[in-house]
């Protein structure tokens, strides 16, 4: 005879603990993966950042100005056919470097052409550019009377006398290195090209236009 009112037998449960043990893996792991993520996305804007920093700019360098003195071609026939030439350029370039560190440049050279050949060359010593500073350098220049005469002629040259004007063109380069942070150098080349035109009968400088680039 059963008794009333008993209380019936538990039923067995299925163990818990296996799921519950993957349900915290799993969020374990998605945990680890959302961290790394955050750390790589971290590195990436840290590199892209330093990128910014460490990567060198180009220094600019500026014609500031030209002067010319001496005497312009004179052409002399008698007893010998000459041209007297005593010309000489004063030019004054500015290099500016807009990077956190010394532009430290070595001799800084303007080379000057007439009709395309070489008839002038000047060079100042080497020197610093503070960061995001300026430096000025300046040079003389002798033209060299005989490569002038060779480089037009003496039908050419009795023509821009006659014109009343000679073109010249003065290429200023300025090799030098940068070095960020002590980490990062670089070699950088500031260049100009300026193209002057000088008046025969007041040696004066009538024109002038110049273009700058930077080689790395």
């Amino acid at each position: 005879m059963s008794e009333s009112g008993g209380v019936p037998p538990e039923r067995d449960s299925p163990p818990q603990g296996p799921k519950k043990t993957r349900s915290r893996r799993r969020r374990v792991l998605l945990c680890l993966a959302f961290t790394v993520l955050i750390l790589l996305l971290l590195a990436a804007a840290v590199a892209i950042a330093l990128l910014a920093v460490l990567r060198p700019r180009d220094p600019v360098t500026e014609l500031l100005s030209v002067n010319a003195t001496g005497v312009l071609p004179n052409v002399v026939s008698l007893p010998t056919f000459s041209v007297q030439l005593n010309l000489t350029f004063l030019l004054a370039v500015r290099v500016r470097n807009p990077n956190p560190a010394a532009f430290r440049h070595g001799a800084a050279t303007t080379s000057l052409y007439y009709r395309g050949a070489a008839v002038g060359y000047g060079e100042v010593p080497a020197g610093t550019v503070p960061s995001r500073g300026a430096a000025t350098v300046r040079m003389n220049m002798t033209v060299q009377a005989d490569r002038v005469v060779a480089a037009a002629g003496i039908g050419g040259l009795i023509a821009d006398v006659l014109a009343g004007e000679m073109e010249y063109e003065a290429r200023t380069e300025v090799p030098g290195t940068v070095k960020l942070l002590g980490l990062v150098k670089r070699s950088v080349e500031a260049r100009s090209v300026c193209r002057v035109v000088i008046g025969v009968a007041d040696v004066s400088v009538r024109r002038q236009e110049c273009d700058n680039e930077a080689k790395l």
